[in-house]
C-alpha cells in the first residue's frame, strides 16, 4: 500500500506573498529603472565625423549630426530645417518631474483639474500579467520575486538573468 503524502496547502499559504510587499518592491524596481534610464545630454553631439561630409560635401562643423535620412538629397524636394524648439527639446531633455515643477500646476486651485489632481476609479479587472522575458501572456509567477513568465523557456531565462529575488 503506497504511503499517502500530506496535504501541502498549509505550506503553500505560508509562501503566499503579501500584496503590500509586492507593490512596494515593484515601485522600488520602477524607481530604479527610472533612475537608470535618465541620461544627461552628451557633449559629443557637435563632434566632427567623416560620414557627415558625404551628404552634399558640406562640413558639419558647428552643427549637430544629421540622421542618415537627412543626408540624402531628394530631387525636387526642399531640405527640411528643424526649428530651434525641436533642437532644444532634443538636446536638453527634461524629466517629467522637472516639467511638472516648471509648469506651476501645483499652484492652481484645487477645483481646476490638472495632472496632479486627476483621479480615476480602480480597475474592475485585475492587472494583466505579461511575461517579463518575452511579453506574451504571463500565466505563471516566479516563487522568489513574483514576476510573471509564460513557459519553461522563459522561466529558465528569468532564473538565469532577470530574477532579482526582490520580494523575499
Amino acid at each position: 500500500m503506497p504511503r499517502r503524502q500530506p496535504a501541502r496547502k498549509a505550506h503553500a499559504a505560508s509562501h503566499q506573498l503579501d500584496l503590500e510587499v509586492i507593490a512596494k518592491r515593484t515601485k522600488r524596481h520602477l524607481d530604479e529603472l527610472e533612475r537608470s534610464n535618465y541620461a544627461e545630454p552628451s557633449g559629443n553631439l557637435f563632434a566632427l565625423d567623416d560620414d557627415d561630409e558625404a551628404g552634399g560635401g558640406r562640413s558639419a562643423k558647428g552643427r549637430a549630426r544629421q540622421t542618415i535620412s537627412d543626408k540624402r538629397e531628394w530631387a525636387g524636394l526642399k531640405k527640411k530645417k528643424s526649428t530651434m524648439n525641436v533642437r532644444t527639446a532634443v538636446l536638453y531633455k527634461k524629466s517629467l518631474a522637472t516639467l511638472i515643477d516648471e509648469s506651476g500646476i501645483a499652484n492652481y486651485p484645487s477645483d481646476v483639474p490638472t495632472y496632479l489632481t486627476a483621479v480615476v476609479p480602480p480597475p474592475r479587472e485585475p492587472p494583466r500579467l505579461l511575461c517579463s522575458v518575452c511579453g506574451y501572456w504571463g500565466k505563471y509567477k516566479c516563487k522568489r520575486c513574483a514576476m510573471p513568465y509564460c513557459d519553461m523557456n522563459c522561466e529558465g531565462v528569468h532564473n538565469e538573468t532577470r530574477c532579482e529575488r526582490r520580494v523575499i
